[in-house]
């Protein structure tokens, strides 16, 4: 007698058994839902930094004014910007009762002049502070190549600049000018160190705290 019996047919496992089409929507909605998150993550990042006008941070009314007159290759300059001034950005920048302007006082050499040419060819490009932080967490000894023109030029690349116009900004020392006469304006305001502060026009010097600038403020702050 024949056998009747046939291979037992393979139960497809719940996957398998999916239609191509769900497969599909699937993958869509990721993406989209990946898309999303990206999207609603933008606007955070943007406001992680206050509003900015050229060397100017802050809202152009607001009621207090700190200027900063600092030498990138300051290693103290670089403790205030990475601490004190981030806390008074935080607490009093972002809620428009403190705007910040900085000022060069370019003088320990000839790479401070340079870093602070740097910085404002990045101004032009809208990226000033972008870039004057790059300067100030990359600081390596004074006048020992840290802030070479081939080092500016890799700062400028890792914060988005338009290379070609910069290298032509550097080359014809565009703003060289600027910084000395910040510098100048500097000296005949009485700074003859950095970081030198004035808080709606009262003179702080060093890497002030910030309940130290809360002091001087006072109610302005209020």
């Amino acid at each position: 007698m024949k056998s009747t019996s046939r291979p037992v047919k393979k139960k497809q496992s719940g996957l398998s058994s999916i239609p191509a089409t769900y497969w599909l929507i699937g993958i869509v909605a990721v993406m989209v839902a990946l898309a999303l998150i990206v999207l609603v993550g933008l606007p955070a990042a943007a406001t992680q930094r206050a509003k900015a006008s050229g060397n100017t941070l802050g809202d152009a009314n607001a009621p207090v004014t700190l200027e900063v007159y600092a030498d990138f290759q300051c290693p103290v300059c670089g403790q205030f910007d990475r601490g004190t001034l981030k806390q008074i950005e935080d607490k009093y920048v972002k809620t428009g009762k403190v705007k910040v302007v900085f000022d060069h006082f370019a003088f320990i050499g000839d790479e401070s002049i340079r870093a602070a040419e740097a910085s404002e060819c990045a101004n032009a490009q809208g990226k000033f502070w972008e870039y004057a932080d790059t300067l100030f967490n990359n600081q390596a000894g004074e006048n020992q190549g840290a802030f070479s023109d081939a080092n500016l030029e890799k700062f400028a690349q890792q914060v988005g600049l338009d290379m070609n116009q910069y290298r032509t900004c550097m080359q014809n020392h565009t703003y060289l000018s600027k910084v000395q006469t910040s510098t100048q304006n500097g000296t005949a305001r009485g700074v003859n160190a950095t970081p030198t502060i004035f808080i709606n026009g009262q003179l702080a010097r060093g890497a002030i705290t910030l309940a130290q600038f809360e002091s001087i403020a006072g109610t302005q702050l209020r």
